[in-house]
């Protein structure tokens, strides 16, 4: 966003007070909304609202939302300041992010240096939810936040839980404190902390659980209620627990009373769903060398539809998508999984590994590299991560990493992507191509028979591709490889400077 704006308030730390407003008063935290990034952006300091509302920064745009927060510097019993960072568009970001934790305002500056610039301690006050619980103290209100998944990482932030319901249905994760689906990151003042009726907000911890099963629902008041009257569910005190035996969206309030008064109803909208159709597998085996040499390891990959709450593996021992495969001796060896979500256990998926008693030559053009880290995906939609990938070189400096394909024979028609960015590191540009030979980093030929059909060069690479008509098109029945190298083509030159530098790749199939 706002290279400027973040001039206008990036003073020193010491200075940053509550800049015009009185020391322990509330003020609004307004939001603001990028349409063309799409971006949310919230801000208590008088010169960048009035910034923003004269249209300093074109494409912002108030939401018309907001929360009540301590203005900075305020220091009032129990509050904590909320850090600000600036994400650099050289590291692909151009966002901010807040937290009203210190430790994790720290964890942030000793993991993304240079990738999350600080730019106050203290942009205002809030109190921090029972890291347990997720409960408010009194006189508070929740506060959720919501993170976009994208490389870009956008948050949103937002007392209202329908709204965080509504992020988290466009693919956004919830973030914070507290059990089930609408943990807590920070709690708003009211204003009530003693002398006033109270004010409740109702979050659940599964905001879409499944017919048959049972949730807690829990009201978060300030004030210290005496009494609870809750419509829908069946208490009389802070916490409910529902059920619901058939699907849809059920409404449940809750009315909470001291000597003061009692409050506004709070509510909150639970979709109850319909059990799910059991997970379906895929395995995908990631190596050092293809096939792998006896002793080395095969990291499988339970590809996987439907959330599945556990996975059964045969010939290798785990509870979870991921598991480590070595052998003792040469030969084929077959693994298998299934896996079981509340919908019941779906159908057995297995793969075999031919183990090799000495290194095998090196497939395609791989043979130029000091190592390749080698995937055989098959046909799954799903998420690769290098840096599960334990045995050393792994997806090294100056080695590639390819990812087979095999187009189903049936699949002509649909548009798909292979994106690739940076895992758990720095920065990296790289260079992904799409070929029917494996490490083919030769200069594209848009027929393929000399060179890739596809290339793309970035920070995040991305593929757009059909299946048998125009543009990067995939023939049906064929084999293709995705293969990357941590190469900058504008200097010409390796972009890691480490021993391994670990990517992960989005496969969105037809």
């Amino acid at each position: 966003m706002m290279r400027v704006l973040r001039t206008l308030v990036l003073i020193p730390v010491a200075l940053v007070g509550p800049l015009g407003s009185a020391r322990g008063a509330i003020v609004t935290a307004i939001e603001y909304y990028d349409a063309a990034l799409d971006h949310y952006f919230v801000t208590a300091f008088p010169e960048e609202i009035a910034a923003l509302d004269v249209g300093q920064f074109p494409g912002w745009v108030r939401t018309g939302l907001g929360f009540s927060v301590y203005a900075a510097g305020s220091g009032v019993a129990g509050s904590t300041p909320v850090c600000r960072f600036y994400g650099s568009p050289a590291a692909g970001l151009d966002s901010h992010f807040y937290s009203a934790s210190p430790a994790e305002c720290q964890q942030v500056l000793q993991r993304f240096p240079g990738a999350w610039l600080l730019e106050s301690y203290d942009v205002f006050e809030v109190f921090l939810p029972n890291v347990d619980t997720g409960q408010c103290p009194g006189g508070s209100i929740p506060i959720y936040r919501a993170w976009n998944q994208r490389v870009d990482s956008n948050h949103r932030y937002t007392t209202d839980l329908g709204i965080l319901q509504a992020m988290v249905a466009k693919g956004y994760v919830a973030e914070g404190y507290g059990p089930g689906l609408a943990p807590v990151a920070m709690c708003s003042p009211t204003g009530s902390a003693g002398g006033d009726a109270p004010v409740c907000a109702l979050s659940a911890n599964n905001a879409f659980p499944y017919v048959g099963s049972t949730i807690t629902l829990f009201a978060n008041c300030s004030g210290d209620p005496t009494g609870y009257v809750w419509t829908g569910c069946p208490s009389t005190g802070g916490r409910c627990q529902a059920t619901s035996s058939v699907a849809g969206v059920v409404s449940y309030t809750v009315v909470a009373s001291n000597d003061h008064g009692i409050s506004a109803p709070s509510s909150i909208a639970v979709q109850w769903l319909n059990l799910p159709l059991p997970p379906a597998c895929s395995i995908v085996v990631t190596t050092n060398t293809a096939p792998p040499v006896v002793g080395s390891l095969a990291l499988l990959n339970a590809a996987r539809t439907d959330t599945p709450t556990g996975y059964n593996w045969t010939n290798c021992g785990s509870g979870s998508n991921l598991c480590e495969a070595r052998s003792g001796s040469a030969g084929t060896q077959t693994y298998t999984v299934s896996a079981t979500n509340p919908g019941g256990a779906g159908p057995t998926a297995s793969t075999s590994v031919d183990w090799q008693s000495a290194p095998p030559a090196p497939p395609g053009l791989c043979g130029a590299f000091p190592s390749y880290l080698f995937s055989d995906d098959g046909w799954a939609a799903t998420r690769l991560i290098t840096s599960f990938f334990d045995d050393a070189p792994g997806f090294a400096a100056d080695g590639a990493w390819v990812v087979k394909v095999v187009v189903p024979a049936s699949g002509a028609g649909g548009k798909g992507s292979f994106t690739v960015a940076e895992s758990n590191g720095p920065p990296t540009r790289r260079l992904m191509t799409v070929s029917s030979v494996p490490c083919d980093f030769r200069p594209v030929d848009p027929t393929g028979a000399n060179g890739p059909l596809a290339v793309s060069n970035g920070n995040t690479a991305r593929i757009l591709f059909t299946v048998a008509s125009g543009g990067v098109a995939l023939t049906p029945g064929q084999t293709y490889y995705v293969n990357v190298r941590n190469w900058d083509v504008e200097i010409d030159s390796i972009s890691c400077s480490l021993d391994r530098c670990d990517a992960f790749m989005d496969l969105s199939l037809p």
